[in-house]
């Protein structure tokens, strides 16, 4: 089976578009095997509006986009249907530079009514998470079905892209996003709102994950989720108020360091801080900063701000890693304080 797949993918896209700017390259890379894996990234949620519908329900609708800035396409291509399901199992495409491909196993399609085409099963998971809205729940939705394609132009700068969208239809056999490429899912589609008709006014952040079950070969999973803070005010007011993708709830501490044996007064900012918020270190080593005196100075519709005091005990031997990540509730700022020599 896995020869006729091969075979079947080969006869559909002999050779992707990325390998050939590669092999053009020159002869000594082209002696030199290299596996052109793609590379996913979630951008942050875009198009936000609160709408409602004929019934009275409130939805919060969004467009979402991922896109491919790897040193090959993503591709995936359709294998035997499984029994009982009716699902169709899935197997990713991984190009070489010298033009083979190795087959991975990355789960099912199936036919989506509303949208009347085939889509990949698991490509991203939603979700919407309260920050500062009283009455407010966390809710996850599972964006279990997406066609993917070229549809949305990123950057076609990157080695190995092209000017033109290859993957350009939702085939049932074949689907792929090319280097340089995005897929965009446009907030009037099915699968993309929330329904909001119980949720308070308040302030809210919305993640995107791409490949939440990591069937997919990448070159990192880093990169796979972004998230977009927001608020909402009645009757239909959303305000984006920080796009940058950043999926914390803490953006600064400062002073941002501190001497073995001191203690400073610092100011921490974020979104979402409640009184009690528990200020700790975490992920570092030597010296470990403490936080006391924790107090909430300002709790408002965007920007919160925390006072503390760090104290840091003295140590003969300083830490071989001095940096530390803040954590303000279930929120962590990485790398945001450092432990100087006495």
């Amino acid at each position: 089976m896995m020869d006729q797949i091969h075979f079947h993918v080969r006869r559909l896209c002999p050779l992707a578009l990325a390998i050939c700017a590669v092999l053009a390259a020159g002869p000594a890379l082209a002696q030199r095997v290299v596996e052109l894996t793609p590379n996913l990234v979630s951008l942050p949620a875009s198009d936000l509006s609160l709408v409602t519908d004929a019934e009275g329900r409130e939805w919060l609708r969004f467009a979402a986009t991922s896109w491919n800035n790897g040193r090959g396409p993503l591709e995936v291509a359709a294998g035997p249907v499984e029994t009982g399901s009716g699902k169709q199992q899935v197997y990713q495409v991984v190009y070489s530079s010298d033009g083979s491909s190795t087959l991975h196993y990355s789960g099912s399609m199936e036919y989506h009514e509303e949208h009347d085409h085939i889509h990949f099963n698991d490509f991203a998971l939603y979700t919407l998470q309260p920050l500062n809205a009283s009455g407010g729940s966390s809710r996850a939705g599972a964006k279990t079905t997406f066609c993917i394609m070229d549809n949305t132009r990123v950057d076609t700068s990157l080695p190995g892209a092209s000017d033109t969208a290859f993957y350009t239809s939702c085939n049932k056999e074949l689907q792929g996003m090319s280097v340089g490429w995005g897929d965009t899912y446009g907030a009037h589609l099915d699968g993309q709102a929330f329904d909001f008709s119980n949720y308070p006014d308040g302030l809210y952040q919305l993640r995107i994950e791409i490949d939440p079950k990591k069937l997919l070969v990448e070159e990192s999973k880093s990169d796979n989720m972004s998230c977009l803070l927001f608020s909402v005010t009645r009757p239909s007011t959303v305000t984006v108020l920080d796009s940058s993708g950043n999926c914390t709830g803490v953006t600064s501490i400062t002073p941002d360091s501190a001497r073995m044996g001191t203690s400073v007064q610092v100011t921490i900012s974020g979104f979402g801080f409640t009184p009690g918020m528990k200020v700790r270190f975490e992920g570092g080593n030597g010296p470990r900063p403490v936080a006391s005196d924790v107090v909430l100075e300002s709790d408002t519709d965007t920007v919160d701000t925390i006072s503390a005091t760090i104290t840091v005990p003295y140590k003969k031997q300083p830490g071989r890693k001095p940096l530390w990540n803040l954590r303000v509730g279930d929120s962590v700022l990485f790398d945001a304080f450092l432990v100087t020599p006495h």
